[in-house]
């Protein structure tokens, strides 16, 4: 959002109070405009792959933020906004792709919050981000979807469109230049306004910078808005990229997979262009392996769903004719590698474990063959792993290819990571240690409390519970259990199983039910039937569990796809105290039933598809 102050320029104090809680976003954004020989990123656009420098990253900024400027100010005429720390907000709909990623930069820049919704949000989900975070528009840039939200009742901009194509030959974005000048020498300063030697701006004065808009847990039981300053994700990729202690040789190229709703999504390009590397954006709808291959990523950020992806694809390689031989000894050596998990319980030392770990690591990956690798997984050198817990199948697989999964951990007012285990001892199962800004202590009952030591967070200062309870261990930290009912799914969507369960107790066929799916590809319910429709259940099965489908269905509707219920079972017996599945308040005892009711569980999840 732009003031025109034609012929004025801003003073020091404005500019002060512009930058006040921007300047590492700023000075990255600097950063990127001596780069004007190096390729910063790639991506498939016009029916070609392309390559940017860092001037051409911020002429594309620029044209951003002018196409804003002149799109919005129809929009913005005669509204006005009361909170001064919050200004108009723009909701984003969209893929990872170049163009979302530099049109939601210059969105900030003209001084809109941006609010990454979703991609399979219901209807009712989207009114109420609109409101509740006074979004003037909504920016999408899935085909045809533009249409079906004209309902709204505000306007749509379609990014696939060409004018939001990256072109060249536009300025760098006002604030950037207003930065420049802000950051130079006082007494240099002060001789240029004398003289009127100041840089040219075209009229246009930012008066803020915006915000990035998340939801994770909240108004209706399923999700808590969350606003972060440009500068608390920076802050967070440059400790990020200080904690896990990469080989300096390791030259940073990314692949940018992850849905932009997380913020943990947003972290892998800061850390790629803070290390001077090259941020990689697939062709939407184009095949993962494909992307590899082109694109050559050294490092990938990743949730339980794309390293499933990554896993599958390297042991579809492993499995090709050919490699048959080489398998059987690098099994071998990964049967070493088990009985040496078994020097832990004797005492091995850490430095002497992590090195014999190595060792079998490298003799494995050379036994099935470099050629190999570098054929499946071209670069890769690190994946970078959140938003859920890692399955150990996947982790040991990479490992045997000499790949290192990285876990961590965060949550969303943490702009999306906390603490997260290092390069040259990465542990399964464990979270590892917090970040330099971040401090971790177990409260009572064993509940994992956090506290953000850094003035770019709004919290900073204050201890926060995460929900979850941890033990601490010599490697690290490891999340022990759920002090909240929430899930995390393994595609990292955080979920209250209360609501679900509540709306599906409304029929009168429903009793009990309880919703299962924590670390799972997708939500299921076990259900007990009312004693009348238990009856009814033994004499036709089949009418009864088309009832509760229906039930299910309903509910389904008014919610986003990612909370919606796949599958169901109706259980033979109810949930009893006596066994430890439910609480003397009545409540569920949710850890108690995941065992008691395994095997029913692991029933919903034989298929991997719902």
């Amino acid at each position: 959002m732009n003031q025109s102050h034609e012929g004025i320029f801003p003073t020091d104090e404005q500019l002060s109070s512009l930058f006040k809680s921007n300047h590492q976003l700023m000075n990255l954004l600097m950063r990127q405009s001596v780069r004007t020989e190096q390729v910063i990123a790639r991506t498939y656009a016009e029916g070609t792959w392309n390559q940017y420098s860092g001037r051409d990253f911020l002429a594309h900024l620029g044209r951003s933020v002018r196409n804003w400027s002149s799109a919005l100010a129809p929009v913005l005429k005669n509204k006005t906004f009361s909170d001064k720390n919050r200004g108009p907000a723009l909701l984003f709909q969209t893929h990872n792709t170049y163009t979302s990623f530099v049109a939601g930069l210059a969105a900030v820049l003209s001084g809109f919050d941006v609010m990454f919704m979703p991609l399979h949000a219901s209807n009712a989900d989207i009114r109420w981000c609109l409101d509740y975070f006074g979004c003037v528009a909504v920016v999408t840039d899935i085909a045809g979807y533009a249409n079906q939200l004209k309902d709204l009742e505000v306007p749509t901009f379609d990014l696939s469109a060409v004018h939001w194509s990256a072109r060249d030959k536009s300025e760098e974005p006002a604030a950037l230049t207003f930065f420049r000048w802000y950051k130079t020498a006082d007494e240099l300063r002060d001789a240029k306004r004398q003289t009127g030697s100041l840089p040219s701006f075209a009229g246009e004065v930012p008066t803020r910078i915006g915000l990035f808009d998340f939801i994770s847990f909240g108004h209706d039981g399923f999700q808590k808005p969350e606003s972060l300053t440009l500068d608390s994700l920076v802050v967070t990729a440059n400790h990020l990229l200080l904690h896990l202690n990469t080989p300096p040789e390791l030259f940073w190229k990314s692949i940018e997979i992850l849905p932009l709703s997380n913020p943990f999504a947003h972290l892998s390009p800061l850390c790629t262009l803070l290390k001077n590397g090259v941020v990689g954006f697939p062709q939407l709808g184009g095949e993962f392996e494909s992307h590899l291959k082109i694109l050559r990523p050294t490092v990938v950020f990743a949730s339980p769903n794309e390293l499933e992806k990554l896993a599958n694809h390297v042991n579809a390689q492993l499995h090709a004719p050919g490699f048959s031989p080489r398998i059987a000894v690098g099994n071998r050596l990964d049967n070493v590698r088990e009985m040496l998990k078994s020097g832990r319980a004797l005492k091995m030392p850490e430095p002497v474990f992590d090195a014999a770990r190595r060792t079998l690591l490298w003799a494995s990956r050379n036994a099935i063959g470099k050629d190999f690798v570098r054929h499946s997984l071209a670069d890769l050198q690190m994946l970078v792993h959140g938003l859920a817990p890692a399955r150990e199948s996947h982790v040991e697989l990479l490992g045997q290819m000499g790949v290192p999964v990285i876990e961590t951990y965060g949550v969303t007012a943490a702009a999306g990571l906390l603490s997260a285990n290092t390069y040259d001892a990465p542990h399964l199962n464990l979270i590892g240690n917090p970040v330099s800004h971040v401090s971790f202590r177990l409260g009572q009952n064993s509940a994992l409390e956090y506290r953000l030591n850094h003035p770019a967070f709004a919290g900073s200062g204050h201890w926060q519970e995460t929900g979850d309870m941890a033990q601490m261990t010599p490697f690290g930290f490891k999340i022990t259990g759920r002090r909240r009912h929430l899930f995390v799914t393994a595609g990292g969507a955080t979920i209250s199983p209360l609501r679900l369960e509540q709306l599906l107790r409304e029929s009168k066929e429903v009793q009990d039910v309880c919703i299962v799916g924590d670390k799972m590809p997708y939500l299921a319910a076990l259900v007990v039937l009312s004693p009348d429709a238990q009856a009814e259940f033994r004499d036709s099965p089949e009418k009864v569990r088309e009832v509760i489908q229906q039930r299910i269905v309903s509910v389904n509707e008014n919610l986003p796809r990612h909370a919606t219920i796949k599958k169901f079972l109706v259980l033979e017996k109810p949930f009893q105290e006596s066994l430890g599945e439910k609480l003397p308040s009545g409540s569920l005892n949710r850890l108690k039933i995941n065992e008691t009711r395994r095997t029913e569980i692991e029933s919903l999840y034989q298929a991997s598809n719902p």
